[in-house]
């Protein structure tokens, strides 16, 4: 059928026709009853009320429309539709293809509008959106209805009831072993893992659409259509169970919606079940792995209102408006046309609480839109080592063609009705605009590198030892307070002691000897004693300082950090060995474990002031005062490496006597951030 400009159309001589292929059955909506219709071929459906109902039954192809309104307000009386109404509702009907002019043909049915969006010149657009591709499988209502029956057991009652109680004993288990359970997941998004992670992910989807397909066909439904959509590149699996607006209870279309959920929320139960049991490593890695992407994932990403997921059509059954995000959008685009025109629209739709639910859930989508929309961009951007950015750039085109087309045509439209009235349309949408285009283009936009880092003390606070020997005495305690002159430990080497003390001996002995020269005026043995006087001297000088630093005192005032420090009791330390430290507050600093992919973007904030955000501490202030030139595999602290449950992926050392028995996978750099005020 041609397409007509609808609004040039006479609709007070033309009969139309309803499209001969819809189906209609009525419902109870928020008390009311209301007709649903469906083009079966197109699996799309609509709702009416049983005003434009009972209008729409008169649309036989030889009424005209000025007739069917006289013969509506014979029956409905002042609730029947007025003739504004009756030409929008035809309108309605044309631009949806669910009637016809007599004199044209029945509408035709084109599958690649299924999904119902209008027809434009941009629509066809829509189809090679890089971001969103779907590859229906061929005869897959014949597969989903084989597998139905095998799977239907499922969702019977006593495999419910088990699943229910399994999902309550995994959290039970998660709020009892809550540390143990948090402290796995730190090597869970190393690189090395994103396989598994992809693998399992891709899986569970299958197997989450699968769930949704046995629910359908078990509530009395039928799946149309599946196969995979590929977004961004990744494919997810998707199954069409539209026929589920058949079902007159909102409750077994709520039952469907939520199965994908319960199945991957059953699976992460068990995995969760048997991790608490394993205790191989390996096997716990994996369990982990499946209960975060079956568990975790399907709560963020399936059961988010905001998106056209599962808790998105759970919402909109529960509050009784099926067209939740149509409804939503149009409260927007109403709030937007009041801004413009001062104008209040009519539509009452929706009254009391759901009218202010509906707006705030618009409002809410609508910016979780525009942050996915971006994070999409940003990501396609940064794929195939930067040949992302065309598709970014198509995808982007694709989203804003239609909407940048709709903004014209309403700025036509207002400059037709006369300069006069689209003087504030022009006014406020400039100004919107001008205020977007400052937030894009001038607005700063804060950025941040996330670097994994460690919070150490001040190299100087770092007591080490000065002489060699074993700890015999530990006067303090990890975290005592200790001031300046206290004494820490004491340290014993006997030997050192007693070869001091023959030094000691040897030079009273040679002061007498010299004494005795000096009193007989032999001139060439006081030179040689004097001689051997100064030699001693010298050499009593270092042990003096070897012993006098088997007292270790504190030089400064500060904190003792020392963890195991009891443990070393009559431990033997060499000198340069590391004791204990010291330190205050304000001896702290960040150590930045860099990455070569961000290096050179953080040599650029040297010298600047940093702030550091995690969830482990309170944000930090601090100044980037160097990065080391050269890169190295040395871990900077053990606490960073995987096996200690850090994030920093570990190999054993080639060395078996290195002191650092794990080296980097990949090389970093060091950067010093002062932490002082």
């Amino acid at each position: 059928m041609a397409r007509r400009n609808l609004n040039t159309l006479d609709f007070t001589q033309q009969p139309l026709c309803l499209a001969g292929d819809l189906r209609y059955w009525p419902i109870h909506q928020r008390g009311e009853l209301v007709y649903r219709i469906e083009i079966p071929s197109l699996h799309r459906y609509f709702r009416v009320g049983y005003e434009e109902y009972l209008f729409l039954s008169l649309l036989d192809g030889q009424t005209t429309i000025p007739q069917a309104c006289g013969l509506a307000a014979a029956k409905l009386g002042s609730r029947a539709p007025s003739a504004a109404d009756a030409i929008t509702i035809c309108k309605w009907l044309l631009k949806n293809e669910l009637a016809c002019f007599s004199s044209d043909m029945q509408p035709s049915r084109e599958p690649h509008r299924a999904d119902g969006a209008a027809t434009t010149e941009w629509s066809w657009l829509r189809r090679f959106n890089p971001f969103w591709i779907k590859v229906p499988l061929p005869k897959s209502n014949a597969l989903m209805r084989s597998c139905s029956r095998l799977l239907n057991p499922v969702f019977s009652s006593a495999a419910i009831l088990l699943g229910m109680a399994l999902i309550a004993i995994a959290v039970c288990i998660v709020g009892l072993r809550w540390a143990d359970f948090s402290a796995s997941s730190a090597a869970l998004f190393l690189p090395n893992n994103w396989i598994g992670l992809f693998v399992a992910w891709v899986g569970l989807k299958v197997v989450h659409e699968m769930a949704h397909a046995v629910a359908c066909q078990r509530m009395g439904g039928e799946v149309s259509e599946a196969g995979i959509v590929f977004v961004l590149v990744a494919p997810l699996a998707y199954v069409d169970v539209s026929s589920c607006w058949r079902m007159n209870s909102r409750w077994s279309r709520i039952a469907v919606a939520s199965a994908g959920m319960y199945v991957e929320l059953v699976i992460a139960a068990a995995a969760l079940v048997m991790w608490s049991l394993t205790e191989s490593v390996a096997a716990k890695f994996i369990l982990y792995q499946l209960v975060i992407t079956a568990g975790l994932s399907t709560l963020v990403f399936n059961a988010n209102i905001l998106m056209r997921f599962d808790g998105y059509f759970i919402l909109a059954d529960l509050i009784d408006v099926p067209n939740l995000q149509s409804e939503a959008s149009l409260s927007i685009r109403n709030l937007l046309s009041r801004m413009l025109t001062g104008k209040r629209s009519t539509d009452r739709s929706l009254v009391s609480w759901r009218r202010y639910l509906v707006f705030a859930y618009g409002v809410a989508a609508l910016l979780w839109r525009v942050v996915v929309c971006v994070s999409l961009f940003i990501a396609a951007s940064t794929m195939f080592a930067g040949a992302g950015i065309v598709i970014a750039l198509v995808g982007l085109c694709i989203w804003l063609a239609s909407p940048i087309q709709s903004l014209f045509d309403t700025m036509r439209n207002l400059l037709q009705t006369g300069l006069t009235q689209s003087i504030r349309p022009l006014v406020v949408s400039s100004g919107l605009l001008a205020a977007a285009a400052w937030l894009v283009f001038f607005c700063p936009i804060p950025t941040a590198i996330s670097v994994p880092s460690v919070v150490d003390y001040l190299p100087e606070t770092s007591l080490r030892s000065r002489t060699s020997g074993f700890i015999r005495m530990v006067h303090v305690v990890d975290g005592q307070t200790v001031n300046r002159g206290d004494r820490l430990l004491t340290i014993e080497n006997r030997e050192l002691v007693t070869q001091l003390e023959e030094l000691e001996l040897t030079w009273q002995q040679n002061e007498i000897r010299l004494r005795q020269a000096t009193d007989m005026h032999d001139a060439s043995q006081q030179q040689i004693l004097r001689m051997n006087q100064a030699s001693l001297t010298q050499q009593m000088q270092p042990l003096r300082t070897q012993v006098a630093a088997l007292d270790v005192i504190s030089p400064r005032t500060g904190r003792v950090v020392a963890p195991a420090l009891a443990q070393r009791l009559g431990a033997y330390v060499a000198e340069g060995d590391a004791l204990l430290t010291v330190a205050s507050e304000a001896d702290k600093q960040l150590i930045a474990v860099i990455g070569e992919d961000v290096v050179d973007e953080v040599r650029g904030l040297l010298g600047q002031a940093v702030t550091m955000r995690s969830p482990c501490f309170p944000e930090l202030k601090g100044r980037l005062e160097r990065i080391e030139p050269r890169a190295t595999d040395r871990l900077p602290s053990a606490a960073l490496a995987a096996t200690a449950g850090g994030p920093l992926a570990v190999r054993p050392a080639n060395d078996p006597s290195d002191v650092d028995s794990w080296r980097l996978l990949d090389p970093v750099f060091r950067g010093r951030i002062d932490l002082s005020p």
